[in-house]
């Protein structure tokens, strides 16, 4: 492991575990070491996590004065956007609570309840679930549609085509309002376990810096972040998803249905729990995940999705890209097991689609 990596997981330990960060990982670093561990930190969405690592450093070990002015004014901007996504889904999930619709957090700010400090957990966009606030009124199907149709009387835009979530952005901010919580068209075992997150959302009100949201149950957050999780593992999968599931183990241990760890889904959780164990200051029992659990981590740091293409010729490329879908769909059908002719038909309808994107 590179030296800067090995700084970013100290600092990581001691931001999620509350602790003193380690100085022995920081003794004798050079400026290049720092601007590394930095830039790989922002890669990683990781950024204002490890920040609260360097504050817990001893004066002398922390980074040049340049570089840390410039982490310290990235976080205080991711601070402040937090800030703005909380305000956004209060107001948003108070406008459909006059109309008969419960909006529940999926990750997101909810999520980030979990962390020492909130609004250092960094995130893209915000994920919600609506259903009827009152089933004899209408029903959850309806009441999803109905939340669309808010946003349509305003004039905002709602993209629809996907059979998960529609799209659309609210007073600027990104907002996936989900109709089902997982993919449950393209993975086997996500209809055990969508049944199983319906059977077990029970909302709570979660406060917020600013406003209040509902929150799923334990079990829940503990089978979605995982889910989520493993749906990026060989296209995206970063410490940031490692980072929320730390906090999973931390705030609820591994809870886990019977029924689930039969599923090969099972080994990425278990997986995940032991990086998190080796890297994150967790110490969480568990068996499996041995066989992927440093594939996994290779992964993270160095993702076969975002390689550069070695080539430039045409043939080349699609060649290229053939294989990176095989490897890819490999590593994803350990955990997830799905269908390769579907796996590549979409890639081709999405290329014939968006045809620069091929070459």
């Amino acid at each position: 492991m590179k030296k800067s990596e090995e700084m970013l997981f100290a600092l990581l330990r001691a931001s999620l575990q509350e602790k003193r960060t380690e100085t022995s990982f920081f003794v004798d670093v050079t400026e290049t070491d720092w601007n590394e561990c930095f830039l790989l930190a922002k890669k990683q969405g990781v950024m204002a996590l490890a920040w609260d690592g360097v504050l817990a450093l001893p004066n002398h070990l922390r980074p040049p004065l340049t570089l840390k002015l410039q982490w310290g004014v990235k976080v205080d901007r991711y601070e402040k956007q937090y800030i703005r996504y909380c305000r956004t889904i209060d107001k948003l999930s108070r406008l459909y609570a006059r109309n008969g619709i419960a909006t529940m957090q999926l990750k997101g700010v909810g999520f980030s309840s979990l962390y020492p400090i909130p609004c250092h957990r960094e995130g893209g966009d915000i994920d919600i679930y609506t259903y009827a606030a009152d089933k004899e009124r209408m029903s959850d199907a309806e009441a999803n549609e109905l939340a669309n149709c808010l946003m349509e009387q305003q004039g905002i835009e709602v993209d629809t085509h996907s059979p998960k979530h529609s799209v659309f952005y609210y007073k600027g901010v990104p907002i996936e309002n989900h109709k089902t919580f997982l993919n449950v068209e393209t993975y086997q075992v996500a209809v055990k376990v969508e049944r199983t997150l319906k059977e077990n959302m029970k909302p709570q009100i979660t406060t917020l810096d600013v406003g209040e949201v509902l929150t799923p149950s334990p079990l829940f957050n503990t089978l979605f972040i995982a889910f989520h999780a493993m749906q990026h593992y060989g296209s995206g999968l970063a410490l940031h998803h490692l980072c929320d599931w730390a906090m999973i183990l931390r705030r609820y241990g591994l809870q886990v249905p019977e029924e689930i760890k039969k599923e090969p889904f099972y080994e990425g959780i278990a997986a995940m729990t032991k990086l998190c164990n080796r890297y994150l200051g967790t110490s969480v029992h568990v068996e499996g995940g041995d066989d992927i659990v440093d594939t996994m981590l290779h992964e993270i740091l160095y993702p076969c999705s975002l390689v550069h293409i070695p080539t430039r010729n045409k043939i080349g490329i699609v060649i290229y890209k053939i294989k990176r879908l095989l490897y890819v769909h490999k590593l994803k059908s350990r955990v997830l097991p799905s269908s390769l002719f579907n796996r590549i038909w979409k890639s081709v309808v999405f290329h014939i689609c968006n045809p620069r994107t091929i070459f």
